[in-house]
């Protein structure tokens, strides 16, 4: 199986990694681009493994198999920031291929309401690309309801992304 866990500071590396692989993986259902990605420096990695890893208004979590000599990279990620009152917004949560439909995103999504918690927010929020019927679908089992908010989805105008709520 697998366990989920904090991201650690000294991760910078690992982060740019498993963040790369998932643009590479989904690149349509994302909010910057692999090459955007890409071109950021190792400080930036650097500094947002630290702050993911202890801050009170952001975290980054992995999924990781529970047998170590299994695999060396996580099989799951996703992030979480509050921005507004009581209100944690998820992003870029990503299983790996192979480990998809067995639990790792609700696991990871677990993770995330437990820390939200923790920080005293009382909703989990999402922002899905309108086209994403499989991530809608995900997400509905999952206890989130679609609000009816919609903004424009920055890598294509045309398209937008809704938001859905998950109380806590």
């Amino acid at each position: 199986m697998f366990v989920v866990r904090r991201i650690r500071p000294d991760e910078g590396p690992r982060l740019r990694a498993i963040r790369l692989a998932a643009l590479a993986d989904a690149p349509g259902d994302a909010t910057t681009t692999l090459a955007r990605a890409e071109a950021r420096g190792d400080d930036h990695w650097v500094e947002a493994a630290i702050a993911n890893a202890s801050g009170g208004l952001q975290a980054t979590f992995f999924a990781e198999l529970a047998d170590p000599s299994a695999a060396t990279e996580p099989v799951g990620m996703i992030g979480a920031y509050a921005n507004e009152s009581g209100i944690v917004n998820l992003v870029g949560l990503w299983s790996a291929p192979g480990h998809r439909d067995v639990g790792v995103a609700t696991a990871l999504l677990a993770a995330v309401a437990e820390w939200a918690e923790t920080i005293g927010a009382d909703r989990l929020r999402m922002w899905v690309v309108e086209r994403n019927e499989f991530a809608k679908a995900f997400y509905r089992n999952e206890g989130f309801a679609p609000t009816g908010a919609t903004i424009p989805y920055e890598l294509d105008p045309r398209l937008n992304q809704v938001a859905m709520i998950r109380p806590l």
